[in-house]
């Protein structure tokens, strides 16, 4: 009876601890694929180029930017063992939607390469991406904290603060920014980002998209969002106040 009643206190003491590992958060196994991670590579069409190419994949979501080939891009990424196939919405770079890509190819050792057709305009081309290690540093709300600034191609310039994720601001013309950007993981250098955009005619909406923080010149807050009328892309650069 004894060794009855020994056998279900041992039991319940490793039910519990079972559970209490379970609910706590820092014991919480993050299953990152080959495929999460930033991207740097470029492509070319029907052998012209070669064109930039800078990408974010976090699980099946992605975004990227072209700034030669002056696109955004906002779509899915897929893995099966070592198969890469992605599938993308193709904006204006700050404009409105004109395509669809769909690439396949392969993931190998921190190296992707696939072929690419683009649905409406049947252009085709090849893209190489390798892994960046800029997604291994750790993401935190503290380091988006603060004052960020912008001026686009056309002389267009942002301002915006982040506070606690926060996100408040304006353009030179008026328009008006709201929203918040969010931690994925703080392992890795990758956030969600919300945008809500008013006072500004057609562009007016609610944007979705991913970000992360490139340090390795100045302190970036690389930004891509998309809705179905408008793709963006932000290169905030941190500001500090004298």
């Amino acid at each position: 009876m004894i060794r009855l009643l020994s056998v279900l206190i041992l039991l319940v003491l490793i039910s519990a601890c079972s559970n209490q590992v379970k609910d706590d958060p820092k014991h919480v196994v993050l299953r990152k694929t080959p495929l999460d991670g930033i991207w740097v590579g470029s492509f070319d069409i029907r052998g012209r180029g070669p064109y930039d190419f800078h990408a974010i994949h976090v699980g099946e979501r992605s975004t990227a930017v072209s700034r030669k080939a002056k696109a955004v891009c906002v779509g899915q990424v897929k893995q099966n063992k070592n198969y890469y196939y992605a599938k993308y919405n193709l904006y204006a770079l700050d404009g409105s939607p004109f395509d669809y890509a769909r690439l396949t190819g392969e993931i190998k050792e921190g190296v992707i390469q696939s072929h690419f057709t683009t649905l409406n305009g049947g252009d085709t081309g090849r893209m190489q991406l390798n892994y960046s290690d800029l997604y291994d540093q750790p993401s935190s709300l503290e380091l988006l904290e603060g004052r960020w600034k912008f001026t686009d191609r056309d002389g267009l310039a942002f301002e915006l603060d982040i506070k606690n994720g926060v996100i408040s601001g304006a353009d030179s013309d008026q328009c008006q920014y709201a929203g918040n950007v969010s931690l994925i993981h703080s392992l890795y250098n990758a956030y969600d980002v919300k945008l809500l955009i008013s006072n500004c005619d057609s562009v007016n909406g609610e944007y979705k998209g991913l970000s992360y923080i490139d340090d390795k010149q100045s302190v970036y807050l690389r930004v891509d969002v998309g809705n179905e009328s408008y793709g963006f892309h932000y290169d905030f650069e941190k500001h500090t106040d004298s």
